[in-house]
Parts: C-alpha cells; structure tokens; sequence
C-alpha cells in the first residue's frame, strides 16, 4: 500500500540537513506503534539471515528548496509531500491512523502538520513499464580486503541488473513465503544522472531518473511496493510509473 502525505507548517520554509534521509526514516519510525517501529529497527523480515524493512519512501516533494551549501543545510517552502509505501499493508496502515490523530509530528527541528494523506491507487501491473524514480536506486557488493568496502554499480554494468533481480527474488519469498528463480528483469537507463548521499555520514552511490522495466505483473509490484535495488528503508529505490517521457 502506498500514502500520499502532504505537510505544512507555521513557516515559509523548512531547514533540513542537506542529507536528510535519516531525519526522514526517524520521523517515520516514531510514528509507527512501539512493538512495529522496534521490531523494523531491530529485526526486520529475513530472508537466509538478511535482513529486509519491507518499506520505503520518496525524496521530499516540493514547489521550491534553496541548498545552503556553507552550512550544509536545504530549505524546502511548504506544504511539502512525502510518499511512503510498503509490500506489509501493517506498516502504512498504522502510519496512516497516527498522522491523522497526531496534533503535530517533527521532522529534524522542524514542527510540520498533516494537510492531507491519500491512499494511492495501484497502476495497471503490466510486463513493460517506464518508470520514474521517486527516490533513487542503488545497488552494491559488500567486499573485504583488511576491512570491509562497498562496491556501487551503474545502471550500464551487467552485475546492476544482476543485483536487482537477487535482491527481487528475495523480496518476492519474504512477502510470498514461495522461492522463484528464473524470471524475466531488465532494467535499461533512459535519462538519469548518478547522485551521492550521506546516510549517518555513510557514503552511498545512487542514478535516479527515468528507466524502462521489463518483468512480470507479479515482480513489478513487489518492486512498486517494496522498492527497486537496495536500502530502501534508508529512503532509497522508490518509483512510480510513467507514460511520457
């Protein structure tokens, strides 16, 4: 199920740090019910020992932001809107109840007030798609060499695809308890453009922009729901659908 909230406030505009999605998976995580936001902090849904949130969320929508980048800080005018979706019906559900009964909720230092929150309609699952990212897609290999490092692929190497459907398949046994391992994916780049951000001061490569999907009806809404690639509870792989480009 995937929220459309939309937030204003007393101010013009709001300051956050200029890597903010940490800012915005606490806010999100303070919002659930005790027993839900522990259990996706702490544990997850695992799959052979790793860990999934089963979630994810957009990039802060918004008419106009300023980057103050002395301060390393962003200013975005309000009312301003985030996306949230998640392939548990639990986790957006009980974020949707307490945002409506919430006074107030508080992003980084910033007092925000709900303006509006919609349940979005699920596009017409079909086996070729172009997407849009709402957030951008990332994909990695954890290597170790006297420690550990983080190897990111572009959208153009071969192992990006390949990580993709790994990642795909595991979130399809999660949600569906069945293993599948042959099935059609192809993600091909359009126009997007590489980006770098800071979870926790952790450096993470990512593309956002237009892509073209190919998979099955049944693969595309785990992607829908749960996001593409990785980290998507650290606000990462969030997309929607698209019919011009």
């Amino acid at each position: 199920m995937r929220l459309k909230l939309s937030f204003t406030s007393d101010i013009e505009y709001i300051t956050l740090p200029l890597h903010h999605n940490y800012a915005i998976q606490s806010m999100l995580y303070k919002n659930l019910p005790k027993f839900l936001s522990d259990f996706l902090h702490d544990m997850g849904f695992f799959y052979k020992g790793r860990p999934f949130k089963l979630f994810t969320f957009s990039k802060i929508q918004s008419e106009h932001f300023i980057p103050l980048k002395k301060s390393r800080r962003i200013k975005y005018r309000t009312p301003i809107g985030l996306f949230i979706s998640s392939s548990v019906s639990d986790i957006t559900k009980n974020l949707g109840e307490t945002f409506i009964k919430k006074d107030k909720v508080v992003l980084g230092r910033n007092t925000l007030f709900l303006e509006s929150i919609e349940i979005e309609p699920l596009p017409e699952f079909k086996e070729e798609f172009y997407i849009k990212t709402l957030s951008p897609i990332t994909v990695y290999r954890t290597f170790e060499n006297g420690k550990k490092y983080y190897r990111y692929y572009f959208p153009q190497e071969k192992d990006f695809n390949e990580l993709i459907r790994k990642n795909l398949a595991k979130k399809y046994n999660i949600i569906t308890g069945k293993e599948i391992e042959d099935f059609p994916i192809e993600i091909q780049p359009k126009n997007i453009k590489k980006v770098l951000f800071k979870y926790k001061d952790f450096p993470i490569e990512a593309y956002e922009g237009i892509f073209k999907i190919k998979t099955n009806p049944e693969m595309f809404k785990v992607v829908y729901d749960a996001g593409l690639g990785a980290k998507n509870s650290q606000g990462f792989g969030m997309i929607e659908v698209v019919s011009d480009i």
